[in-house]
């Protein structure tokens, strides 16, 4: 049985005397690790030494890896002390004329036990250390409850994990399959693509995460967010188009291309499954039905249900048109899912026509359904239409500058959802009066892709919508992401975001509380959370959501009480 080492960390000082004392008697050898290290799942370069079968790495790798981080700290040397200074929390700050020694591996190294102090905020320490050519070297699991940050060490891969440290409702959790990083971003796309990762409450304690990587996968955690279950699905056509949480059951879109414009081809099948995933049947939809070439393209896609109604409002290039183009538009498929028929026209052009559609969300309003689009050319606005029978009424919520069908629009949505008065969308803003034209790849004239966090809020019994803005950043040193919209009761719900800086590098969480009509309920909270793809949902008294990073997963919560 493969003995697990205990893991050690090197310290590296910044005087080239560090006042140790050498004794003949104290000297061991030293090699150097074939140990590989990981940071927060990414595996980093750095040099290790094993002495009497433990492993050693520097404490300055190790304070510039985690910095960034909930465990990130700042070192010194207090030369009147003999003792090196650790304050955590701090930004590590890099010295001048820093730079590693060159270790070979065919070689021995001598190590002599070191007689420098450490203080770790101010507080001595009681660790034992070893010098190796000027430098400190120093137990890894001593500090790790100090500084803090977690450890792991796979025998089998020989590989050292290290972890910052976990906030306050903060779990990270293990994976059945491979956990394919979905992080929120500072960059904003001109569309959207098909959402990848989802969480769903099964109002039985337990909450499932379910990704379109190769295959869907399913994993299921308990209240204590330990994993207690999984599965996959196979793919029934090629590409993914989307999951639904229903009352009853859970719906999966997938599709294929139609390229040679095939009327009798099947391009989109929308597959019902019990809870527990067992496939129940399915509805096709084929492209001559459906003018469809490419389904989902340029889009997001989402699903609604009220009764015995299944709504997917998608997106999809259509057949070639007399100009000799393959033009991108929504697509709305309204299913009876109690005989898994669509019951309405989903030709050319549908009666809540938008094109180009670059996002797509529905909900049901009572037993009308209401579509949000983020068009570029016709209409070119964030729209929403409420359906009345098989007509629909249009209103723009916001209107984008610039000549028609310009991708490039300065604006996305994050969420869309209903109050008890109003219809309520989420969404990002450039300051549109700073760009001077609108092309397919860019804003000419805008130094900087920042935006503002807004509402559009269009009371039910009217076409005036009103625009609130909940965070300026348009001038600011700091990037706001695409924005999420949770609803907690009809009238109240939660605006979250994440912030960024100049470098794109991810900061804080924000998030406010908002009522019915928009209007934000206290001040805007911060937390060092990271968003994700993934929609927050509310689990218990609280929202939750997670966050794969570097093949790692981590649960955030914020309580609601």
């Amino acid at each position: 049985m493969k003995k697990m080492f205990s893991l050690l960390l090197i310290l590296l000082l910044i005087t080239p005397v560090l006042g140790s004392t050498t004794y003949a008697s104290n000297t061991v050898n030293a090699k150097v690790t074939e140990s590989s290290t990981y940071f927060n799942g990414e595996q980093k370069s750095l040099t290790g030494f094993n002495i009497s079968n433990n492993n050693y790495f520097r404490l300055r790798d190790l304070a510039e890896y985690f910095t960034r981080t909930t465990s990130q700290f700042d070192i010194s040397w207090n030369k009147e002390n003999n003792a090196i200074e650790i304050i955590t929390g701090q930004a590590y700050t890099p010295e001048e004329t820093e730079g590693g020694n060159y270790y070979s591996n065919n070689r021995n190294y001598s190590a002599t036990l070191s007689t420098s102090k450490v203080q770790v905020n101010g507080q001595q320490q009681l660790i034992t250390a070893y010098n190796i050519d000027g430098n400190n070297y120093f137990q890894l699991r001593d500090l790790a409850s100090k500084i803090p940050f977690d450890i792991k060490y796979d025998t089998q891969s020989n590989r050292i994990s290290l972890f910052s440290q976990t906030s306050d409702h903060t779990n990270r959790v293990k994976t059945a399959f491979e956990a394919k990083n979905n992080e929120e971003s500072s960059y904003f796309p001109r569309w959207k693509s098909t959402v990848a990762s989802y969480l769903v409450n099964n109002n039985d304690g337990t909450v499932s995460v379910i990704e379109a990587n190769e295959d869907v996968t399913i994993e299921t955690y308990n209240e204590q967010y330990e994993l207690s279950g999984n599965k996959s699905i196979p793919y029934e056509l090629p590409l993914f188009g989307g999951f639904y949480n229903g009352e009853k059951y859970n719906y999966i879109a997938f599709g294929q291309d139609n390229r040679e414009e095939n009327d009798n081809k099947e391009v989109i099948r929308i597959v019902r499954y019990d809870k527990s995933f067992n496939r129940i049947d399915s509805v096709s939809i084929k492209g001559g039905e459906s003018y469809t070439v490419e389904p989902f393209d340029a889009g997001a896609g989402r699903m609604a249900e009220a009764g015995d109604t299944l709504v997917f409002h998608t997106s999809r290039t259509r057949y070639t048109t007399e100009d000799k183009l393959n033009h991108q538009s929504q697509l709305t498929i309204i299913v009876n899912t109690k005989t898994m028929t669509v019951t309405n026209d989903m030709g050319k052009f549908q009666e809540n026509h938008v094109s180009h559609s670059f996002d797509q969300y529905v909900l049901f309003d009572g037993s009308n359904h209401v579509l949000v689009d983020h068009g570029d050319a016709y209409p070119r606005s964030i729209v929403l239409n409420k359906a009345n029978g098989t007509s629909y009424s249009e209103v723009d919520l916001f209107d984008i500058p610039g000549k028609i069908g310009a991708n490039t629009t300065g604006v996305s949505i994050g969420g869309f959802e209903m109050s008890a008065a109003n219809y309520i969308v989420a969404m990002n803003t450039i300051d549109h009066s700073l760009v001077k034209e609108y092309t397919s790849y860019e804003m000419v004239g805008l130094e900087k892709d920042q935006r503002d966090i807004i509402l559009n809020v269009l009371p039910k019994a009217s076409t005036t919508v009103n625009h609130i803005t909940l965070a300026k950043y348009v001038g600011t040193n700091l990037i706001a992401s695409i924005p999420k919209l949770v609803k907690i009761s009809d009238n109240k719900m939660m605006v979250l975001w994440q912030e960024f800086d100049k470098d794109n590098h991810p900061g804080d969480l924000k998030y406010v509380l908002i009522d019915g009509n928009g209007k934000a309920i206290g001040d805007i909270q911060t937390k060092d959370f990271v968003l994700s793809e993934c929609s927050p949902i509310i689990s218990g008294n609280k929202i939750i959501w997670y966050t794969n990073s570097n093949g790692n997963r981590l649960f955030y919560s914020i309580p609601l009480n």
